[in-house]
Protein backbone atom coordinates (compact mmCIF):
# COMPACT_ATOMS: atom_id res chain seq x y z
CA UNK A 1 0.00 0.00 0.00
CA UNK A 2 1.45 3.87 -1.03
CA UNK A 3 0.75 7.12 0.53
CA UNK A 4 2.39 9.95 -0.86
CA UNK A 5 0.67 13.31 -2.01
CA UNK A 6 -1.08 14.43 -5.15
CA UNK A 7 -1.93 17.40 -4.78
CA UNK A 8 -4.66 17.64 -7.43
CA UNK A 9 -6.02 14.55 -6.25
CA UNK A 10 -6.55 16.18 -2.46
CA UNK A 11 -8.51 19.16 -4.11
CA UNK A 12 -11.03 16.53 -5.72
CA UNK A 13 -11.49 14.54 -2.42
CA UNK A 14 -11.83 17.60 -0.33
CA UNK A 15 -15.00 18.26 -2.43
CA UNK A 16 -16.13 14.82 -2.08
CA UNK A 17 -16.09 13.91 -6.15
CA UNK A 18 -16.38 10.48 -7.06
CA UNK A 19 -13.77 11.15 -10.05
CA UNK A 20 -10.61 12.02 -10.55
CA UNK A 21 -11.04 13.09 -13.90
CA UNK A 22 -12.27 16.24 -13.20
CA UNK A 23 -8.79 17.46 -11.26
CA UNK A 24 -5.96 14.98 -13.13
CA UNK A 25 -7.06 15.80 -16.74
CA UNK A 26 -8.76 12.19 -17.76
CA UNK A 27 -7.92 9.69 -15.23
CA UNK A 28 -11.25 8.77 -13.98
CA UNK A 29 -14.29 7.59 -15.15
CA UNK A 30 -13.17 4.49 -18.00
CA UNK A 31 -15.12 5.01 -21.69
CA UNK A 32 -18.22 2.66 -21.89
CA UNK A 33 -17.40 -0.27 -24.99
CA UNK A 34 -18.74 -3.80 -26.34
CA UNK A 35 -18.61 -6.28 -23.82
CA UNK A 36 -20.05 -9.43 -22.85
CA UNK A 37 -19.67 -11.70 -19.39
CA UNK A 38 -20.49 -10.91 -15.68
CA UNK A 39 -18.70 -7.59 -15.82
CA UNK A 40 -20.96 -6.44 -19.21
CA UNK A 41 -22.17 -2.95 -18.82
CA UNK A 42 -21.57 -2.78 -14.87
CA UNK A 43 -20.94 0.07 -12.96
CA UNK A 44 -17.54 -0.69 -10.75
CA UNK A 45 -16.76 2.01 -7.86
CA UNK A 46 -12.89 2.29 -6.22
CA UNK A 47 -12.35 3.60 -3.37
CA UNK A 48 -8.06 4.56 -2.75
CA UNK A 49 -6.62 6.44 -0.14
CA UNK A 50 -4.56 8.58 -2.14
CA UNK A 51 -3.87 9.30 -5.99
CA UNK A 52 -0.54 8.16 -5.89
CA UNK A 53 1.87 6.30 -7.83
CA UNK A 54 0.63 2.94 -6.78
CA UNK A 55 -3.43 3.91 -6.15
CA UNK A 56 -2.78 5.60 -10.89
CA UNK A 57 -1.79 2.11 -10.69
CA UNK A 58 -4.39 0.40 -9.42
CA UNK A 59 -7.08 2.50 -11.08
CA UNK A 60 -5.41 2.05 -14.37
CA UNK A 61 -5.79 -1.94 -13.88
CA UNK A 62 -9.11 -1.37 -13.08
CA UNK A 63 -10.29 1.01 -15.96
CA UNK A 64 -8.61 -1.36 -18.49
CA UNK A 65 -10.38 -4.84 -16.91
CA UNK A 66 -13.83 -2.99 -16.88
CA UNK A 67 -13.83 -1.14 -19.82
CA UNK A 68 -12.92 -3.98 -22.06
CA UNK A 69 -16.32 -5.64 -20.42
CA UNK A 70 -18.17 -2.58 -21.65
CA UNK A 71 -18.66 -1.37 -17.91
CA UNK A 72 -17.48 2.01 -16.01
CA UNK A 73 -15.61 2.91 -13.22
CA UNK A 74 -16.04 5.51 -10.96
CA UNK A 75 -13.55 6.72 -8.21
CA UNK A 76 -12.95 8.71 -5.04
CA UNK A 77 -10.71 9.50 -2.77
CA UNK A 78 -10.63 9.29 1.33
CA UNK A 79 -7.93 10.63 2.01
CA UNK A 80 -7.36 8.39 5.13
CA UNK A 81 -10.18 10.13 6.69
CA UNK A 82 -13.20 7.82 8.05
CA UNK A 83 -15.41 10.39 7.71
CA UNK A 84 -14.58 11.45 3.82
CA UNK A 85 -14.16 7.88 3.29
CA UNK A 86 -17.96 7.27 4.61
CA UNK A 87 -19.26 9.77 2.37
CA UNK A 88 -17.37 8.66 -0.87
CA UNK A 89 -19.27 5.64 -0.46
CA UNK A 90 -22.77 6.72 0.81
CA UNK A 91 -22.70 8.71 -3.11
CA UNK A 92 -21.49 5.64 -4.73
CA UNK A 93 -24.48 3.75 -2.80
CA UNK A 94 -26.78 6.73 -4.64
CA UNK A 95 -25.05 6.15 -7.81
CA UNK A 96 -26.21 2.63 -7.79
CA UNK A 97 -22.92 0.77 -8.47
CA UNK A 98 -22.57 -2.94 -8.68
CA UNK A 99 -19.55 -3.92 -7.08
CA UNK A 100 -17.29 -1.30 -4.83
CA UNK A 101 -12.83 -2.17 -4.81
CA UNK A 102 -12.15 -0.09 -1.37
CA UNK A 103 -9.27 -0.03 0.52
CA UNK A 104 -10.16 0.38 4.06
CA UNK A 105 -9.18 3.66 5.94
CA UNK A 106 -9.11 1.62 9.17
CA UNK A 107 -10.02 -1.72 10.70
CA UNK A 108 -12.88 -0.71 13.05
CA UNK A 109 -13.27 2.54 11.84
CA UNK A 110 -14.62 2.06 8.42
CA UNK A 111 -16.52 -1.00 9.06
CA UNK A 112 -19.65 1.14 9.16
CA UNK A 113 -19.05 2.19 6.10
CA UNK A 114 -18.92 -1.26 4.41
CA UNK A 115 -21.48 -2.97 6.21
CA UNK A 116 -23.23 -0.50 4.81
CA UNK A 117 -21.89 -1.02 0.97
CA UNK A 118 -23.62 -4.56 1.43
CA UNK A 119 -26.49 -3.81 3.01
CA UNK A 120 -26.81 -1.56 -0.42
CA UNK A 121 -26.97 -5.12 -1.93
CA UNK A 122 -23.36 -4.03 -3.82
CA UNK A 123 -20.76 -6.64 -4.06
CA UNK A 124 -17.80 -5.33 -2.09
CA UNK A 125 -14.14 -6.53 -1.97
CA UNK A 126 -11.08 -5.37 0.15
CA UNK A 127 -7.88 -4.96 -2.01
CA UNK A 128 -5.54 -4.01 0.79
CA UNK A 129 -4.81 -2.73 4.16
CA UNK A 130 -7.45 -5.99 4.43
CA UNK A 131 -7.31 -7.36 8.44
CA UNK A 132 -9.55 -8.18 11.12
CA UNK A 133 -13.28 -7.18 10.74
CA UNK A 134 -12.46 -5.87 7.38
CA UNK A 135 -11.54 -9.00 6.01
CA UNK A 136 -13.82 -10.80 7.48
CA UNK A 137 -16.44 -12.87 5.06
CA UNK A 138 -19.27 -11.60 6.97
CA UNK A 139 -18.25 -8.08 6.05
CA UNK A 140 -17.21 -8.05 2.67
CA UNK A 141 -17.12 -10.60 -0.64
CA UNK A 142 -13.64 -11.23 -1.16
CA UNK A 143 -10.37 -9.93 0.35
CA UNK A 144 -6.92 -9.56 -2.60
CA UNK A 145 -4.03 -7.25 -1.39
CA UNK A 146 -0.64 -7.71 -0.95
CA UNK A 147 1.21 -9.88 1.44
CA UNK A 148 2.42 -6.16 3.40
CA UNK A 149 4.60 -8.63 6.27
CA UNK A 150 5.86 -10.24 3.37
CA UNK A 151 7.02 -6.46 1.71
CA UNK A 152 8.83 -5.66 5.16
CA UNK A 153 10.60 -9.01 5.51
CA UNK A 154 11.87 -8.58 1.80
CA UNK A 155 13.66 -5.22 2.29
CA UNK A 156 14.99 -6.45 6.09
CA UNK A 157 16.64 -9.04 4.43
CA UNK A 158 18.43 -7.08 1.78
CA UNK A 159 19.18 -4.66 4.96
CA UNK A 160 20.55 -7.26 7.00
CA UNK A 161 22.86 -8.57 4.24
CA UNK A 162 23.97 -4.71 3.25
CA UNK A 163 24.30 -3.41 7.32
CA UNK A 164 26.49 -7.01 8.20
CA UNK A 165 29.04 -5.99 5.35
CA UNK A 166 28.99 -1.98 5.69
CA UNK A 167 27.98 -1.26 9.24
CA UNK A 168 28.37 -4.00 11.73
CA UNK A 169 25.44 -6.31 13.57
CA UNK A 170 24.39 -3.57 16.23
CA UNK A 171 22.68 -0.05 14.01
CA UNK A 172 20.64 3.05 15.07
CA UNK A 173 17.95 2.59 12.68
CA UNK A 174 15.52 6.13 12.03
CA UNK A 175 11.90 5.05 10.85
CA UNK A 176 9.53 6.79 8.85
CA UNK A 177 6.10 5.41 9.18
CA UNK A 178 2.54 5.26 7.78
CA UNK A 179 1.30 3.62 11.21
CA UNK A 180 -2.10 5.05 10.50
CA UNK A 181 -2.68 2.23 8.06
CA UNK A 182 -2.64 -1.31 9.72
CA UNK A 183 -0.85 -2.38 6.34
CA UNK A 184 2.22 -0.01 7.34
CA UNK A 185 2.43 -1.91 11.11
CA UNK A 186 2.98 -5.02 8.79
CA UNK A 187 5.54 -4.06 7.06
CA UNK A 188 7.35 -2.42 10.12
CA UNK A 189 7.07 -5.91 11.90
CA UNK A 190 8.37 -7.59 8.64
CA UNK A 191 11.76 -5.55 8.55
CA UNK A 192 12.59 -5.32 11.87
CA UNK A 193 11.92 -9.41 12.49
CA UNK A 194 14.21 -9.68 9.72
CA UNK A 195 17.15 -7.82 11.08
CA UNK A 196 16.50 -10.02 14.22
CA UNK A 197 16.90 -13.14 12.61
CA UNK A 198 20.24 -12.07 10.78
CA UNK A 199 21.46 -11.72 14.13
CA UNK A 200 21.58 -7.54 14.06
CA UNK A 201 20.61 -5.92 17.30
CA UNK A 202 18.35 -2.74 16.48
CA UNK A 203 18.55 0.41 18.33
CA UNK A 204 15.62 2.42 17.29
CA UNK A 205 16.23 6.49 17.57
CA UNK A 206 13.24 8.03 16.61
CA UNK A 207 10.05 5.98 14.80
CA UNK A 208 8.05 8.82 13.17
CA UNK A 209 4.97 9.31 10.76
CA UNK A 210 5.91 10.81 7.70
CA UNK A 211 4.08 9.10 4.54
CA UNK A 212 3.93 12.07 2.14
CA UNK A 213 7.38 13.21 0.46
CA UNK A 214 6.71 17.00 1.08
CA UNK A 215 6.80 16.09 5.17
CA UNK A 216 9.38 13.26 5.11
CA UNK A 217 12.09 15.54 3.24
CA UNK A 218 12.10 17.66 6.64
CA UNK A 219 11.56 15.16 9.20
CA UNK A 220 14.08 13.05 7.47
CA UNK A 221 16.76 16.10 7.48
CA UNK A 222 15.34 16.96 11.27
CA UNK A 223 16.41 13.59 12.15
CA UNK A 224 19.87 13.74 10.77
CA UNK A 225 20.12 17.02 12.62
CA UNK A 226 19.13 15.60 16.03
CA UNK A 227 21.70 12.02 15.59
CA UNK A 228 24.21 12.19 13.03
CA UNK A 229 25.16 9.06 14.07
CA UNK A 230 21.79 7.12 13.03
CA UNK A 231 23.33 4.01 10.83
CA UNK A 232 20.33 3.46 8.83
CA UNK A 233 16.87 4.47 7.68
CA UNK A 234 13.88 2.65 6.86
CA UNK A 235 10.67 4.19 5.35
CA UNK A 236 7.36 2.16 4.93
CA UNK A 237 5.49 3.62 1.67
CA UNK A 238 6.28 5.62 -1.17
CA UNK A 239 6.27 8.85 0.56
CA UNK A 240 8.29 8.04 2.89
CA UNK A 241 10.87 6.57 0.65
CA UNK A 242 11.33 8.93 -1.35
CA UNK A 243 11.27 11.45 1.50
CA UNK A 244 13.82 9.68 3.31
CA UNK A 245 16.13 9.97 -0.04
CA UNK A 246 15.80 13.39 -0.60
CA UNK A 247 16.04 14.43 2.72
CA UNK A 248 19.43 12.60 3.46
CA UNK A 249 20.73 13.03 0.02
CA UNK A 250 24.62 13.88 0.58
CA UNK A 251 25.07 11.99 3.67
CA UNK A 252 26.10 8.95 2.61
CA UNK A 253 23.04 7.63 5.38
CA UNK A 254 21.74 4.30 3.67
CA UNK A 255 18.57 4.35 2.96
CA UNK A 256 15.80 1.34 2.66
CA UNK A 257 12.03 1.69 1.66
CA UNK A 258 9.03 0.13 0.64
CA UNK A 259 7.00 0.48 -2.60
CA UNK A 260 8.13 1.39 -6.17
CA UNK A 261 7.84 4.03 -8.60
CA UNK A 262 9.69 5.65 -11.32
CA UNK A 263 10.92 8.29 -9.13
CA UNK A 264 12.10 5.57 -6.88
CA UNK A 265 13.49 3.22 -9.34
CA UNK A 266 15.76 6.08 -10.30
CA UNK A 267 17.09 6.97 -6.53
CA UNK A 268 18.02 2.78 -6.94
CA UNK A 269 19.93 3.29 -10.48
CA UNK A 270 22.17 6.68 -9.48
CA UNK A 271 25.41 5.94 -9.05
CA UNK A 272 26.08 7.67 -5.85
CA UNK A 273 22.54 7.26 -3.95
CA UNK A 274 21.99 6.46 -0.82
CA UNK A 275 18.80 4.07 -1.52
CA UNK A 276 19.67 1.14 -1.42
CA UNK A 277 16.82 -1.40 -1.47
CA UNK A 278 12.94 -1.04 -1.64
CA UNK A 279 10.21 -3.97 -2.17
CA UNK A 280 7.21 -2.74 -4.47
CA UNK A 281 3.50 -4.26 -4.79
CA UNK A 282 1.79 -5.18 -8.05
CA UNK A 283 -1.11 -2.80 -8.10
CA UNK A 284 -2.40 -3.53 -11.78
CA UNK A 285 -2.08 -6.92 -10.36
CA UNK A 286 -4.22 -6.54 -7.83
CA UNK A 287 -6.61 -4.16 -9.25
CA UNK A 288 -7.53 -6.83 -11.92
CA UNK A 289 -7.57 -9.61 -9.49
CA UNK A 290 -10.00 -7.49 -7.39
CA UNK A 291 -12.33 -7.16 -10.35
CA UNK A 292 -12.83 -11.00 -11.56
CA UNK A 293 -13.36 -11.54 -7.86
CA UNK A 294 -16.26 -9.04 -7.98
CA UNK A 295 -17.29 -10.22 -11.37
CA UNK A 296 -17.61 -14.24 -9.80
CA UNK A 297 -19.49 -12.85 -6.85
CA UNK A 298 -22.16 -10.50 -9.10
CA UNK A 299 -22.29 -13.60 -11.04
CA UNK A 300 -23.29 -15.95 -7.84
CA UNK A 301 -20.10 -18.07 -8.28
CA UNK A 302 -18.05 -18.89 -5.59
CA UNK A 303 -14.85 -17.80 -5.03
CA UNK A 304 -11.88 -20.07 -5.01
CA UNK A 305 -10.19 -18.69 -2.29
CA UNK A 306 -11.91 -16.02 -0.24
CA UNK A 307 -8.97 -13.95 0.72
CA UNK A 308 -5.05 -13.65 -1.69
CA UNK A 309 -2.20 -12.37 -0.99
CA UNK A 310 -0.01 -11.27 -3.72
CA UNK A 311 3.83 -11.74 -2.89
CA UNK A 312 6.53 -8.51 -3.57
CA UNK A 313 9.40 -7.71 -5.28
CA UNK A 314 12.60 -6.52 -4.39
CA UNK A 315 14.64 -3.55 -5.92
CA UNK A 316 18.13 -4.03 -4.65
CA UNK A 317 21.08 -1.64 -5.85
CA UNK A 318 23.44 -5.10 -5.86
CA UNK A 319 20.99 -6.78 -8.74
CA UNK A 320 19.88 -3.55 -11.14
CA UNK A 321 18.20 -6.10 -13.85
CA UNK A 322 14.99 -6.02 -11.81
CA UNK A 323 14.73 -2.35 -11.18
CA UNK A 324 15.37 -2.19 -15.51
CA UNK A 325 12.69 -4.33 -15.89
CA UNK A 326 10.30 -2.44 -13.82
CA UNK A 327 11.53 0.95 -16.05
CA UNK A 328 10.96 -0.72 -19.34
CA UNK A 329 14.81 -0.89 -19.97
Amino acid sequence: MKLSKNIAALACAAVLALTLSSCSGGAGAAGESGGSGAGAGKKIGLIMLQGDTYFQGIQTGLEEAVKADGGSVTTGLSNNDPATENQVALNMIQAKMDAVLIQPTADEASLATMKAIKDAGITLICYGNCVGATADPANVDGVIQSDNTALGTGTGEAAAKYLKEKVGDTVKLAILNCDVASACKLRKTGFLDALKAAGIKVDVVTDQEAYLTDKATPVAENILTANPDVDVFWASNDGGTAGAVIGTKGSKKPVFGTDISTQIAGFILEADGNLQATTGQDPVGTAKGAYEMAKKVMAGEKLDKHSVELPGIVYDRANPETTNKFLGK
